[in-house]
């Protein structure tokens, strides 16, 4: 935490185009590329980090009294200061993270259910704290007590009544060193530990006084009794040089095998670094001056929010050091070494980082709560306390978490990291959001035997902030929290006068069974009177015997094994949910009792389950159980091909155009062969009429694709416009079942790419203006893309804090133009995702300019091209475009440089001009008698394009060709019968020949009878 005011992030630490994230346009935010990040080696210390130094031999103040006895007094009351390097979205604001979907989130529950809580009882509340905000809310549990601390207060509970034993502020709990700040100075950042190798427990807070020095107050009992047992009082003093001037925030504890060690940002307005510190544990058991060895971390890009592993459980190999870690937008999670060595301080190191790439993620935004405008911070930059260690029969496994959004909804991102000793692997990770309610500030611990629990706070505008907890069993489907969560407590009311919420929660375990997980958490009541629950709770399988199901899962036509397949046991006090592996097998062990057992369904190839029920699994003992599943065929499109034989044959549809032949490709995504295929086509799109809709198909193996064995055909009207998108649905059914495909074609032919403009900032401005604050935009010589003049933000210096400053581009008309693209060639050096710059788009020539981001850059990178579908702009007449940079109160960089920007659409036309209809006769009518010369006349055809040209038929025989549209002509005809009809032309061709008509013309010498 900081004296500043928070920071809030933005969310954007990558590039976001309007489609979603753009992958590989950044680098990380550090003076290392992500290459060498991830060459970093274990046992190697990078240029950026420093010593070990013999900090300080720090001496103890001994009390040897009961903590009921002392004066129980609260403090004034205040905010703690907040964490340092917190930045987030505004309030409300998710307009950057809502497309953002997290690529391993978990968007349902599982099928299982987390036990109920077994204590469950009130910790804390605001006032007993003295009145800070937030609290801070931490805990832990040993073999009797559970020891809740919060901003600034200590409460020590009875474990097995939830009895509240002391409740004493900070300043009264620590009764020195006296003269020190630690006595009556202390500030919060409240961590409590309980060390079950040694049976001690260690409380923590940081001291910050007017003017420094700062230190960190670090409390360690003298037996396994908190209450009676007596306490050491320690001062370590953090602001050492080279962090003379800074103090230490969001200090984080460990415990490790051989000595507690220690974190903290350091922080004078600005972040400084980051110390990490080993206390040596066995003086300080004894209470004798603690030696106390440090190194300290300038490079706040792979240092910044360590985080050091807490035992839990069987004790790593002999050796071993303490790891820390910390995650690195957009995808890193870093691991260091720490080996101390008390003995000989020099020969102490600390190395790494190892550089873990993780799934993408995208920081928690803030969180909102019912019945209040008032959101809610989520500390979505930085991973959550503990970073929690487990050898599982030899098998290491670091346990971490960190607040994520996705789809604009906070959830919980969860890591199992193996062999961080050796060759560190990411096990499983998953993103906890199965609803639209925001879960964050969470914690995660597992128990003895790998089974793991998150604790988190949940909220939404549509409830008040609650208190749950979600799991799952050793050995379920990796990636996913199968067990479904439960409440621990639900808040009765929001938070509002401030957004400080958490800093952060405590999931622990009892030492004594190593099964039952504790839990504390801050909830809501009204205002900001914070109220915090301590909970326990207990998966029904640990420490208990049990016996083994297993088996294969069979395709039940081919007899061959299935990969994929969940199977899921549901028991009387408990479910649990595997995988088949790539050979088809399953193993679940699972406690004594009688279980029914379902597989699948493994969509799309096996729709359908195997269930058996009642199978009885005996501890110690093997359970054979296989299952079949019939597999299904499933059909999807897949692609399409267009022939227009009767048109200008070119590949494209076209208005006018009669006859086209469409295929469309299915594709089996199913298990079995498709059979009996047929289909029928539609269309969704007025002027296309669907000439052959029905089409069949030959058989389509699991795993492959084919067209219709005869296309379809459409025409298209001549009226249609050019450009107009087509749409069409297909009904396809097969042996097993219907399905719809729907795709589209666009009745035009598509052109080279035309600019609309291309500035490559040689020739001056070209029209690009600056403005904002400061007004520092200018073409610069510093750097270029190509040849020598750019625009930058800030030309020969680094850009100011507070900068909301633009370029932007003269406005634009994109009326009739699609696909447009913008690309340019940028580089940029940005503090991490605290300072952006973003690409926006106004629709009125920059009077006001759009929410949505076209792209975002942060962090550094040096000259790269980036292309963008700017789709939101096609057809649009008043484009205006900018480049914003946004920068916040503190540390700046050289800033962004742009070159060659281009903007660009797909221009298009249609060439076929069909063939007139025919024309239609007019006079004189079929089966007239006449004189001659005779008048022939007609006219256009209703409908079709114009005819250019006639020609007129006289008795079959072309007698007239007309090269203009004349419809009538005059003819001396000999006697008796004749026929007539006409023909109209345009360069595409010659129409269909119009009705045939006959006449009679008098010969010279006859007489008409004239009946009397």
């Amino acid at each position: 935490m900081t004296l500043t005011a928070r920071k809030f992030w933005t969310i954007s630490l990558t590039v976001l185009a309007i489609a979603g994230l753009l992958a590989g346009m950044i680098l990380p935010y550090s003076n290392l590329t992500k290459v060498q990040a991830a060459e970093q080696k274990q046992g190697t210390t990078p240029p950026y980090v420093s010593g070990p130094f013999v900090d300080q031999t720090v001496s103890p103040t001994v009390f040897n009294g009961d903590l009921r006895d002392l004066p129980q007094t609260p403090s004034a009351g205040g905010e703690v200061p907040a964490p340092g390097i917190v930045k987030q979205p505004d309030q409300g604001d998710t307009s950057s993270s809502s497309s953002w979907i997290d690529p391993v989130v978990q968007e349902s529950i599982g099928q299982g259910q987390m036990p109920d809580p077994i204590m469950n009882f009130d910790g804390l509340i605001k006032s007993e704290g003295g009145g800070w905000i937030p609290p801070d809310t931490n805990g832990d549990v040993g073999p009797n007590h559970y020891i809740q601390v919060v901003n600034i207060a200590i409460g020590i509970y009875d474990k097995t009544t939830g009895a509240a034993l002391v409740k004493l502020s900070y300043n009264d709990f620590f009764q020195g060193p006296p003269g020190s700040p630690c006595d009556n100075q202390n500030r919060g950042d409240v961590v409590v530990l309980y060390d079950p190798q040694v049976d001690r427990w260690i409380v923590t807070d940081f001291s910050l006084p007017d003017g420094g020095p700062y230190y960190e107050c670090i409390a360690v009992s003298q037996s396994g009794d908190p209450v009676g047992g007596g306490w050491y009082y320690y001062a370590v003093q953090a602001n050492t040089p080279p962090f003379a001037d800074a103090f230490n925030d969001y200090p984080k504890l460990g415990v490790w095998s051989d000595g507690w060690y220690m974190s903290a940002n350091m922080w004078t307005n600005i972040p400084e670094g980051v110390r990490v510190w080993a206390l040596d544990r066995a003086d300080a058991l004894i209470g004798v001056p603690m030696d106390v060895l440090a190194f300290d971390c300038t490079n706040t890009s792979y240092c910044d929010s360590l985080l050091p592993a807490n035992i839990r459980g069987t004790l790593p190999p002999a050796g071993s050091p303490e790891y820390f870690a910390n995650v690195v937008m957009p995808s890193t999670l870093n691991l260091w070494q720490f080996h101390a060595d008390f003995d000989t301080p020099g020969n102490s190191t600390f190395t790494g980082p190892v550089a873990l790439q993780v799934a993408n993620f995208n920081m928690a935004t803030s969180v909102p709560q019912l019945g209040t405008t008032q959101f809610l911070a989520s500390l979505g930059d930085r991973m959550m306390m503990q970073l929690q260690y487990r050898n599982l029969n030899g098998v290491e496994a670091l346990y971490a978490n960190h607040s994520v959004v996705s789809g604009g909804v906070d959830g919980i991102r969860w890591y199992e990291i193996r062999d961080p000793g050796g060759d560190p692997i990411l096990f499983q990770q998953g993103t906890y959001q199965p609803d639209q309610n925001y879960r964050w500030m969470g914690s995660i611990a597992a128990d003895g035997e790998g089974n793991i629990a998150v604790g988190y706070s949940v909220s939404s505008a549509a409830m008040y902030p609650a208190i749950r907890f979600a799991g799952r069993l050793a050995g379920e489907i990796p990636n996913l929290l199968t067990q479904n969560e439960t409440t621990l407590f639900q808040g009765a009311g929001s938070q509002s006068g401030s957004n400080r919420w958490g800093d952060y929660s405590a999931m622990t375990v009892d030492p004594v069974d190593d099964c039952t997980f504790w839990y504390t958490q801050e909830y809501a009541s009204s205002g900001i009177n914070w109220r915090t629950r301590i909970g326990s709770f207990k998966f029904p399988s640990c420490g208990q015997p049990k016996g083994t199901i297993s088996g294969y899962v069979y395709n039940s036509v081919t007899n061959q094994p299935v990969a994929g397949v969940p199977v899921f046991a549901a028991g009387a006090s408990y479910n649990f949910s595997s995988l088949t592996d790539q050979a088809g097998f399953y193993s679940m062990d699972l406690v004594s009792g009688s279980y029914d057992l379902t597989a699948g369904p493994l969509l799309p190839g096996y729709p359908g389950t195997d269930v058996v029920n009642g199978v009885v699994v005996v501890a110690g003992a093997p359970t054979d159980q296989d299952f079949h599943l019939a597999p299904a065929s499933s059909l999807v499109h897949a692609d399409v091909l267009l022939n227009d034989p009767s048109g200008n044959n070119n590949g494209f549809p076209e208005p006018g155009e009669q006859g086209l032949q469409l295929s469309e490709s299915l594709y089996n995504q199913g298990a079995i062969t498709a059979t009996q295929i047929i289909a029928k086509l539609t269309s969704l799109t007025n002027g296309v009429t669907i000439d052959t809709a029905d089409a069949t198909y030959a058989d389509i193996a699991a795993g492959d694709s084919g067209f219709n064995s005869t296309p379809y055909v459409f025409s298209l009207d001549y009226g249609v416009a050019c450009g107009t998108e087509l749409n069409f649905q297909a009904v396809v059914t097969d042996s097993f079942s219907t399905y719809n495909t729907a795709f589209s074609l666009n009745a035009s032919i598509p052109l080279p790419r035309q600019d609309v403009f291309t500035n490559t900032v040689e020739g001056g401005p070209a029209g690009w203006t600056a403005g904002g604050y400061p007004n520092t935009w200018a073409i610069t010589t510093e750097s270029a893309h190509s040849l020598t003049h750019s625009w930058t933000d800030s030309p020969g210096s680094d850009y100011a804090n507070y900068a909301n400053n633009f370029v932007r581009t003269p406005a634009y008309d994109l009326s009739g133009k699609r696909h447009v693209q913008l690309s340019g060639w940028f580089k940029y050096a940005l503090e991490m995702g605290f300072d952006e710059v973003y690409i926006e788009y106004s629709l009125n020539g920059g009077s006001n300019w759009e929410g949505t981001k076209l792209a975002t850059f942060t962090g550094v990178q040096d000259w790269n091209f980036v292309s963008l579908d700017t789709s939101v702009l096609d057809n649009q007449p008043n484009v205006a475009l900018r480049f914003r940079l946004s920068s916040d109160q503190s540390v700046t960089k050289d800033g962004m440089y742009v070159d060659d920007v281009a903007l660009s659409y797909e221009p298009y036309e249609c060439s076929y001009v069909p063939m007139p209809n025919a024309p239609t006769l007019v006079s004189p009518a079929d089966g007239s008698w006449l004189t001659s010369p005779v008048t022939f006349v007609w006219e256009p055809a209703a409908s079709g394009v114009p005819a250019e040209g006639y020609i007129f038929y006289l008795d079959v025989s072309p007698v007239l060709t007309f090269t203009t549209p004349i419809t009538s002509t005059t003819l001396d005809v000999s006697s008796w019968g004749h026929t007539w009809f006409v023909k109209a032309t345009n360069p595409s061709g010659v129409s269909l020949k119009s009705a045939t008509w006959s006449f009679d013309v008098f010969g010279k010498f006859f007489l008409p009878i004239t009946q009397k």
